[in-house]
């Protein structure tokens, strides 16, 4: 009975490992902070709500930022991406290759350069402001590559929907808990 205790205890605290760990790693990096500091900006200073993460926005955010790999400094920037010039992301990531409910926000950013709240003014003290203070937008996503930081802001339409889970950590641990699970009950 004593080793069935140990074994559960054991079980318990490598479950408790993984999650903590994974939560932990993940939100570390320079678009976890922008994101967090976006919607600081928003209920703060503007009393809006708080964008929520949308998986088929940081997709379609980290596909742009790919195809954005020209190198930039801090006289470079686009002044407006338009969606239906990424119809083939916009497919790969949201399900159709024309969109509306969204806008694609790239700011030049250098990873050696970056820091949280000069990256956050470049959101909130340029043209991008008016979407940053537009409450229809409802979900985000960011993504990156070595030069460029990219926003993706979408409406609460059926486009941008998704069924899977906000961060795809619940997914991820839900399948790493089951696959200790049979191998705790398997060891017994």
């Amino acid at each position: 009975m004593a080793s069935l205790q140990v074994n559960i205890c054991l079980f318990v605290l490598f479950q408790a490992i993984f999650l903590f760990s994974s939560a932990v790693l993940s939100c570390g990096d320079e678009k976890h902070e922008l994101f967090k500091n976006i919607n600081a900006y928003r209920t703060l200073f503007l009393d809006i709500p708080a964008l929520t993460k949308n998986k088929k926005a940081k997709c379609l955010a980290n596909e742009i930022a790919d195809r954005l790999d020209q190198p930039c400094n801090e006289t470079t920037h686009v002044d407006q991406v338009k969606l239906d010039s990424y119809a083939d992301q916009l497919k790969d990531c949201v399900g159709t290759n024309h969109a509306t409910d969204a806008v694609v926000m790239p700011v030049c950013a250098p990873a050696d350069e970056v820091e949280a709240v000069p990256l956050l003014h470049n959101y909130t003290r340029t043209q991008y402001k008016k979407y940053i203070k537009d409450s229809s937008y409802t979900g985000a996503g960011v993504g990156s590559n070595d030069y460029w930081m990219v926003v993706v802001l979408n409406r609460n339409t059926s486009t941008w929907s998704s069924s899977a889970g906000t961060n795809g950590l619940v997914s991820g641990a839900g399948a790493v808990s089951m696959f200790l699970g049979i191998l705790f009950y398997l060891v017994l």
